[in-house]
């Protein structure tokens, strides 16, 4: 996948303060956690998640980001909320999502569909859905980009309950961060 220059440029919030990604990223690569949106349960556990595998993940060759849509207070308050030690960005105007190619789902991707292949993890996270963002049809994934902000490794939700494994996303920055 070709990326725009224009990813450089795209502009994400945190709590009252902004920044172009090309400043949020430095001289390492970004692995980026793209989420539906911020109310999503499954999103939110991807953090946490992720959060869990951070010990697995040189820091000194790979930083770790998480991308929302919505403000930067709603960004910020996610991050405290889960208690994350990355930093969590609001894209308001789902600009790297769009420079990123990444789909919106039909209704059935986002909702029926997930909810019916497992309805019991549906009913549990359900308990813990809140105001969804803008979009509740954009899906999300996983991208890892060099510092020069080229795609590494790219993994796009086919619905909403679609997350790459552990090991796979490991995987990828094992490759391309040693």
């Amino acid at each position: 996948m070709e990326v725009s220059l224009k990813l450089q440029d795209v502009t994400l919030f945190r709590g009252s303060e902004h920044a172009l990604l090309s400043e949020v990223v430095d001289s390492r690569a970004v692995l980026l956690i793209i989420l539906r949106h911020s109310g999503c349960p499954l999103c939110r556990e991807h953090l946490v998640v992720t959060e869990g595998m951070l010990a697995e993940i040189p820091a000194d060759r790979c930083q770790v980001v998480g991308i929302c849509q919505g403000d930067g207070a709603e960004a910020l308050a996610l991050e405290q909320e889960l208690e994350l030690s990355f930093p969590v960005y609001a894209d308001p105007e789902a600009a790297m999502y769009r420079e990123l190619d990444m789909p919106h789902g039909s209704w059935w991707q986002v909702t029926l569909g997930p909810m019916l292949r497992q309805p019991l993890k549906a009913i549990k996270r359900m308990r813990d859905v809140r105001r969804p963002g803008r979009d509740v049809r954009q899906l999300g994934g996983v991208v890892l980009l060099s510092a020069a902000m080229q795609p590494l490794y790219r993994y796009v939700q086919r619905d909403s309950g679609d997350l790459p494994g552990d090991d796979e996303v490991l995987a990828a920055v094992a490759a391309h961060c040693s």
